[in-house]
């Protein structure tokens, strides 16, 4: 107890050195005193030996404390801490949900909602992938594209995947969020049949050849060869024939 009470002192200096020594030997306690003392070392001592001192020390403890200290650290306007945050919480994965779900995921600051979408694409589960899902109804443009965007992290769950981009094609409606889905399907490599019913009536809805181009993209990724001359029309009102036929190429579309 006294060499407890002892590096709980330490904590308090100002020697860096000493306190990076301190966290070392503080991790196995693994309470929520020493947890609540570590967030407050993090806050408080600006030195990188101590941010990553702590931050081993955090990877090490389980204490149920540790994962709301955590979310905690967002309200310090300090990338660097948000930084520990997410890493830290990433590997603590299902068992911090509750709290990020509280404290990040049901914010009213956009800028949260997207932390919670980082953490969220870093621990790479059906339930974290749900959380994504609805977010991808977000009202705000930016956190609802972020979603879209990292749906493309959950590969192992592609059926449920499929499912949300079906969903999030339905409420598509400006160049952000087309562009933003076509990368998804593309470079997420999400190739699936599933979708192409709704791509064509995507097409429909929308007016702007631009916004069009991307999902003509799509299609032709999902080797949708009926729609080539299609896009081919299109790619010309806006000069891009020569990004469509590059695709005929990647994708192997038969004209």
């Amino acid at each position: 107890m006294e060499d407890r009470k002892r590096l709980l002192m330490v904590l308090e200096s100002e020697d860096k050195s000493l306190i990076r020594q301190a966290v070392d030997k503080l991790a196995s306690y693994d309470d929520e005193e020493i947890v609540k003392a570590l967030a407050s070392t993090l806050r408080r001592v600006k030195s990188k030996a101590v941010l990553e001192a702590v931050k081993n020390a955090f990877l090490e403890m389980s204490d149920p404390s540790l994962c709301r200290e955590l979310v905690n650290l967002f309200d310090v306007p300090e990338p660097k801490l948000r930084q520990l945050a997410i890493e830290v919480l990433v590997h603590k994965g299902e068992k911090c949900l509750d709290s990020i779900r509280e404290k990040l995921v049901l914010s009213e600051d956009p800028n949260m909602r997207k932390f919670a979408l980082d953490i969220l694409s870093g621990i790479k589960t059906k339930e974290s992938l749900e959380i994504i899902g609805s977010m991808t109804a977000d009202e705000h443009p930016n956190v609802r594209n972020t979603a879209i965007e990292y749906l493309r992290n959950f590969s192992e769950f592609k059926e449920e995947v499929v499912k949300i981009l079906i969903n999030v094609i339905k409420g598509v409606s400006d160049l952000y969020s087309v562009t933003t889905l076509a990368s998804t399907i593309i470079y997420g490599n999400i190739k699936d049949r599933e979708l192409v019913l709704p791509l064509k009536k995507l097409l429909e809805r929308l007016s702007e050849p631009l916004e069009k181009h991307w999902v003509y993209k799509s299609l032709l990724f999902l080797g949708e060869a009926e729609v080539v001359e299609d896009a081919l029309e299109n790619a010309r009102k806006i000069g891009a024939q020569a990004d469509i036929e590059k695709d005929l190429k990647i994708f192997n579309v038969d004209e």
